[in-house]
């Protein structure tokens, strides 16, 4: 009775249903090709196991694929609650509604597209998107056709959860997408709309390729690895969002051989790099909050033209306020002010930074004994006179994020339980053989997937799997694999070092860590191909770690035991960085070192190099951040003109870029003033957990 007054409503008063059903309160414009089109609904209920099926209320069809199959231009096929493992295609003009967006639920079975639609002016919303395939260009909605919306929808467990493929004129509108490869990819796509959106918990947020005229407005980006990411893209605005707590080793907003670019009252808070412009043109950020960024505020490198900041409140950053390297911009009418080590540095660039409140009335510091924020030069030109006498008023974003942005709640399959084929007599996910061992009932179930009795974040179900490698429930096991690229250069080896990496385990090993470093042996760990995308000199893909990590860890399954249970180390001659942990899939449990970064002079070996680079970035998946200690990757105690050389001298660990090269190993915080305990405040559950909120006050 309940689904046919459901039903009756649908069919009386469709538009208002839709309206009503999605999370905002706002009008959501159904697309139609043409007004003359019919307009009936066809029913779906996945109930209806026995038949008939003609569509009615009284008589759905039980799969979706089939109301497609039966309906007519411009149809509007109502889905009642349930789970429907289904791949669909949409290849008319009609509109799909789902009686709950988190109860009417499609299911891909990892196929390599849950949803593909293939002609104009259909509509997604109220769904459940799960499941699709992990290869490189699966998704769980793929569009290669004009006009569609995607509305209300909720779509996890996909490499790519909506993919446009030379697609224009589409909306996606008060959509969840989480645990994915990437939330949204744009791929040779034009005149989009993004808005209303949560995105979290995905390697990439969004990312636009070789596309144009995309606008994001009232949207949420945080715990991604990297937040945007525009490769040879234009025309782009970003309008009322946050983007926010992403990867302190990666960045928020990446703008990379893109032009006109336009980031308006937003909040960029809280991420490695808040905005990174590289070699792109003619963009403009104005009146946002550039707050709490860990490495540095906004980036500029690599011949960026015609950047402008304007009108921003640029302050509390950790490291940097705004860098900028061989490139040219307009910095005014901004407040600059307490940011820790620097306001403004520029190297080989032209910057125009007058007008701006750099938090004292005697303009910037030029020394780390002033009170304003310093400003550094070395070559080129900036001019920074005159200053304001005072902070600006109306300088920042005035857009808040609302109660539509609040956590979202991960459900329990985003990731599945490690099944066994042995016997186990009490059903607890545990064979008898490894409860006997472990002294475990076998007759008594055990809650083994919520026991971790050793509190090293792998759960006795984990304990079980990873058994085969000589692991315990009763002593911390932390799994690394490591894979190496093939180098370009014959004369160098970026395989790890089998003492070295001995060496690396008798570290851990003093603390009461058994640290298990698969390079071969623990079944994975391999040599992998040179990919001149992602190691070859001077390259700055930023989507290739992600794309390594889904082929060469994963191997592109879903439902591979290792995740959760190995972090996962790259190494290569060399990469977008010279190393820096990064969010493969939904959390921070992988890393790249590249042997070529510059040792500071010192004699050390590559395979030296390898094994130091290893720990330090190891040390972010465990949670190390500069969010802990003023120490951490903190590039100015390395230099004698800065005070954190002197007030950082005494953190003698492989997380102080002093000293990376020289120690092997994490501080206990034993050694005076300016010291911290890194082994005490190591999180192993981290890399399966990661979260990098701040608390602001």
């Amino acid at each position: 009775m309940y689904k046919k007054i459901i039903a009756l409503l649908v069919s009386l008063m469709l538009l208002l249903l839709v309206i009503s059903s999605v999370a905002m309160s706002e009008e959501i414009e159904i697309k139609n090709s043409a007004s003359s089109l019919s307009t009936k609904t066809v029913y779906v209920d996945d109930d209806n196991t026995e038949g008939p099926w003609d569509g009615t209320l009284e008589y759905p069809y039980q799969y979706i694929s089939d109301g497609i199959f039966n309906s007519t231009e411009g149809d509007n096929i109502y889905v009642f609650n349930g789970t429907y493992y289904e791949n669909i295609t949409v290849d008319k003009p009609i509109t799909l509604i789902g009686e709950n967006k988190s109860s009417t639920i499609i299911d891909g079975m990892y196929a390599d597209v849950v949803v593909e639609i293939t002609y104009d002016y259909v509509n997604i919303i109220n769904f459940t998107i799960k499941n699709s395939g992990g290869y490189m260009h699966n998704a769980g909605v793929k569009i290669y056709s004009e006009n569609n919306s995607i509305t209300g929808c909720i779509i996890y467990r996909t490499k790519t959860g909506i993919y446009l493929d030379n697609s224009y004129n589409n909306e996606i509108n008060n959509c969840v997408l989480h645990t994915n490869g990437e939330g949204i990819f744009l791929k040779e796509s034009q005149n989009n709309i993004i808005s209303n959106c949560y995105i979290t918990h995905n390697a990439i947020g969004i990312h636009l390729r070789k596309s144009k005229w995309l606008e994001i407005s009232n949207s949420y980006v945080h715990t991604c690895g990297l937040g945007l990411l525009f490769n040879y893209s234009s025309n782009i605005e970003i309008l009322h969002s946050a983007i926010s707590d992403n990867n302190d080793n990666q960045g928020g907003t990446n703008i990379i051989k893109s032009s006109y670019v336009n980031i308006t009252n937003s909040n960029i808070v809280h991420s490695g790099v808040g905005i990174n412009i590289v070699n792109s043109s003619n963009v403009w950020i104005t009146k946002c909050d550039v707050y709490w960024n860990t490495h540095v505020g906004i980036d500029i490198e690599s011949n960026a033209e015609n950047v402008n900041i304007l009108n921003c409140d640029i302050a509390y950053n950790f490291r940097q306020a705004i860098r900028v390297t061989n490139s040219y911009c307009k910095i005014n009418s901004n407040n600059f002010h307490e940011n820790a080590v620097l306001g403004l540095h520029f190297k080989s660039s032209f910057c125009d930074a007058r007008k701006n409140w750099w938090g004292f009335i005697f303009g910037p510091a030029l020394s780390q004994f002033g009170i304003a924020d310093r400003v550094t030069k070395k070559l080129g030109s900036v001019f920074y006179f005159p200053w304001r006498l005072r902070k600006l008023q109306n300088a920042g974003s005035d857009w808040e994020t609302n109660e539509f942005f609040k956590n979202v709640e991960i459900p329990d399959d985003a990731h599945k339980t490690i099944e066994f084929s042995e016997a186990d007599t009490d059903g607890d996910g545990c064979p008898d053989w490894w409860e006997e061992k472990w002294g475990y009932d076998p007759d008594i179930f055990d809650d083994h997937a919520n026991l971790d009795p050793d509190e090293d974040a792998l759960n006795n179900i984990e304990e079980c799997f990873t058994d085969q490698w000589n692991s315990s429930p009763s002593y911390k096991d932390i799994f690394i694999e490591l894979d190496w690229v093939d180098p370009q250069d014959p004369e160098v080896s970026t395989k790890p070092s089998a003492d070295l990496m001995e060496e690396l385990k008798s570290v851990f090993a003093k603390e009461d860590i058994n640290l298990h470093v698969d390079y071969g042996g623990l079944g994975g760990g391999e040599e992998i191909p040179h990919i001149p995308s992602f190691s070859g000199k001077y390259r700055k893909n930023y989507a290739a770690p992600k794309d390594m990590y889904w082929n060469y860890f994963l191997h592109n399954d879903l439902d591979n035991p290792r995740k959760g249970i190995f972090h996962y180390g790259l190494i290569s001659e060399y990469g977008p960085s010279g190393g820096n942990s990064f969010i493969g899939w939904d959390h921070l449990d992988s890393f790249v070192s590249s042997i070529q970064t510059p040792s500071r002079g010192g004699p050390y070996t590559n395979e030296w190099a390898v094994t130091v680079k290893v720990l330090h970035e190891a040390g972010h998946t465990l949670g190390l951040f500069v969010d802990d200690h003023a120490g951490i990757d903190n590039f100015a105690s390395t230099f004698p003109d800065y005070k954190e050389f002197w007030l950082l001298g005494n953190y003698k660990s492989c997380m102080s870029y002093r000293y990376t090269w020289e120690v092997l190993d994490y501080s206990d915080g034993g050694h005076g003033f300016g010291d911290f305990d890194d082994w005490e405040n190591l999180d192993l559950s981290f890399f399966k957990n990661s979260h990098f909120e701040w608390p602001k006050e």
